[in-house]
């Protein structure tokens, strides 16, 4: 016989693994040029259905209007399907170069653009990329648009009018150097009266920013040269070291306002970027706080307005939900026009901003801004921005879009946790509807069957029966018939507990009158056990009703002789409680016990300690009820360990009342 290969294991599953892009890429900060190349990636991605990705390089000197062109870039790539990554880098072809050897894509797409600016003669980033060389392809993008080489309007707009408040400062700065320069020129060479015309520049670049301190340079170039030069009164100089000089002041002072200059900005973007952090932070805990939906609402309404100082308007559904409805706005008596609330309903729809500032009727005094989260519109966001004196700016612009997304992710997550209550409400009624039936189909129909098998037989067999037989089987069914009368009113008490049906009718009654009753009631079930009673009498009376006091004895009592053992010792002790100011009464048995894990549970609603209703410990009802019924009189009930740590111990306790109390709460 030749001998069976031996069976091959299967091959182990590899873990499963985060996909890589294929495409990547490359944004520049520039928001027209990287939406286009951003669809062009789109398209290509859709064309060869690949996962694509868009990186952007931060050299950290980008200013407020290039992070807000980002920010808006950014959005659009998730809005198309992409991913985004933000890499920290100075050199962006080298730090693209090498990211896409480390994600091992297959595509790199670049957009065919000169750096701008002072940086003219750098060659474009596609060349640098291929300089590096890679295992990639590497795909140009035309722009969208051709950009003209020289942008006139760009630096028209760049160079603005001095504002008032840098016009005070060069003029202030200029007048205090001529004067201090003229008052010490007897005292000061002609070199070291410069330094004073440097000061200037310095406060200038400090006051106002880097054009105030070129102006001030070239204005103290000027007045150095004719003012302390000779000929004096003329821009003309005969000495070589005079011209030396000034020629030097004046590369100086040019260098130092461009670094004083700068570094003022970056304070300024610091201490803005630092009022923003402190303003999301606040925003956020503000956000965290609120429960919900109105309250997340009510807090991104408040934090806008305050903040923005503008009219703030939030629009969701109406009941029926035909159309928007104004929830929620400060101040209080905003009212929208029909064409804003048209706009409104435009923004819903298309999940796009509408109003002033926007590309849908921007001649509208109100922007309207959808809170767009998990493809789904969670309301509508209005300001009124024309009532400002002044346009945003992009740190205002960004400030919103900020804003406005944490105000989308707390609602969604309000609306998340919404559901998520609803679902555990459903699924608690649904698991107590089964405990309840699953009571009734034992707990219910065990004392049905044994009381229909002892009637049947004694109509059966009545003649065949002899006396002691008849009165044993009417005994069971005297038994069985308490029995179920017993589960019955423990269901009927926790329907009345559970919604609010309980009332109390009081009286003055003994403890031990009660715990006397409760015995009385169980009658054949005490059977098996000892019973042992002490201190009852002698206590002060009652003030409570009697009825639901005497169930809620009847249901520890019968629990605890459920647990005990044959022959076991069920102990009854009652006297004061210093502590509390009350009656403490405490039943114990000698059981197995119950695990301190198990011992706060025990008083909810069907729990039975794993058996449900296969075990002999009943439907899991008593203990809740007497710790309802104790409640609605101010006391309370807790299980502890029994005498010498064996068995149980539930400790009932209810409190006392003078006559005073008793006779008000009779009228």
């Amino acid at each position: 016989m030749s001998a069976s290969p031996p069976p091959q294991e299967a091959p182990a599953l590899d873990p499963v693994k985060p996909v890589r892009p294929q495409l990547l890429v490359a944004l520049g900060g520039r928001s027209e040029e990287d939406a286009a190349l951003v669809r062009a990636a789109h398209r290509h991605a859709q064309r060869e259905g690949v996962v694509w990705r868009a990186v952007h390089v931060d050299n950290g000197r980008a200013g407020p209007r290039q992070r807000l062109a980002l920010d808006q870039t950014l959005a659009l790539v998730s809005r198309l399907g992409g991913e985004v990554r933000i890499l920290q880098g100075a050199g962006r072809a080298r730090e693209l170069h090498e990211y896409a050897l480390e994600q091992g894509v297959a595509t790199l797409m670049v957009g065919r653009t000169r750096p701008s600016g002072w940086r003219f003669w750098r060659r474009p980033l596609a060349e640098r990329v291929l300089h590096h060389g890679g295992a990639y392809d590497l795909v140009v993008v035309a722009e969208a648009r051709p950009r003209p080489r020289f942008r006139h309007a760009h630096h028209m707009r760049r160079w603005q009018p001095l504002g008032w408040r840098e016009a005070w400062v060069v003029a202030g700065c200029f007048l205090v150097a001529v004067t201090m320069a003229w008052a010490l020129e007897f005292w000061l060479e002609l070199a070291n009266l410069s330094l004073i015309f440097l000061a200037a520049v310095l406060a200038s670049a400090a006051l106002a920013g880097t054009r105030a301190a070129m102006i001030s340079a070239v204005l103290g170039f000027l007045a150095f040269n004719f003012l302390f030069t000779r000929p004096r009164f003329s821009l003309a100089m005969v000495e070589r070291e005079q011209l030396l000089t000034v020629i030097f002041f004046l590369l100086v002072a040019v260098v130092v306002g461009q670094l004083a200059g700068s570094a003022r900005q970056r304070l300024m973007a610091l201490r803005s970027s630092r009022e923003q952090t402190h303003r999301l932070l606040t925003f956020s805990r503000a956000l965290s706080v609120a429960t919900d939906r109105e309250q997340v609402r009510d807090a991104g309404v408040t934090t806008l307005e305050r903040w923005l100082g503008v009219p703030v308007a939030f629009l969701d559904e109406d009941e029926a939900g035909t159309g928007l409805s104004l929830r929620c706005a400060l101040p209080a008596n905003v009212r929208l026009s029909p064409a804003e609330e048209a706009a409104a309903a435009w923004s819903w729809q298309h999940r796009k901003p509408s109003g002033t500032g926007t590309a849908t009727q921007s001649g509208l005094r109100w922007r309207f801004i959808p809170l767009v989260e998990q493809e789904r519109v969670l309301g509508v966001l209005g300001l009124e921005l024309a009532v400002r004196d002044r346009p945003l700016g992009p740190d205002q612009e960004t400030m919103i879009v900020t804003l406005t997304r944490q105000l989308g992710m707390a609602l969604e997550r309000t609306r998340l946790v919404a559901e998520l209550g609803t679902s555990r409400l459903s699924e608690e009624n649904e698991r107590l509807r089964s405990a309840l039936l699953s009571s009734v189909s034992h707990d219910l129909r065990t004392p049905l069957a044994s009381i229909i098998g002892s009637a049947s037989s004694l109509r059966e067999l009545e003649p065949q029966l002899s006396r002691a037989d008849r009165h044993e089987l009417l005994d069971g069914i005297l038994a069985e018939s308490e029995r179920l009368n017993r589960y019955i009113q423990n269901l009927l008490d926790m329907t009345r507990l559970g919604h609010g049906g309980l009332k109390l009718e009081r009286d003055w009654v003994s403890l031990d009158d009660l715990i006397t009753a409760a015995l009385k009631r169980l009658g054949a079930s005490l059977e098996g056990v000892r019973v042992e009673r002490e201190g009852a009498a002698g206590l002060p009376l009652l003030y409570v009703h009697p009825a639901l006091i005497e169930q809620a004895l009847v249901n520890v009592i019968d629990n605890a002789v459920r647990f005990s053992p044959p022959g076991g010792k069920v102990g009854i002790v009652a006297g004061l409680d210093a502590t509390h100011r009350g009656l403490e009464i405490r039943i114990t048995d000698e059981g197995p016990g119950i695990p301190p894990a198990q011992r706060e549970a025990v008083f909810d609603m069907f729990f039975t300690g794993g058996e449900g209703d296969r075990g002999r410990h009943g439907s899991g009802l008593g203990l809740a009820i007497c710790r309802g019924m104790l409640g609605a009189h101010g006391g309370s009930v807790e299980a502890l360990p029994g005498p010498d740590g064996r068995g149980t111990a539930i400790v009932m306790r209810l409190p006392l009342a003078n006559p005073e109390e008793a006779g008000a709460d009779d009228d």
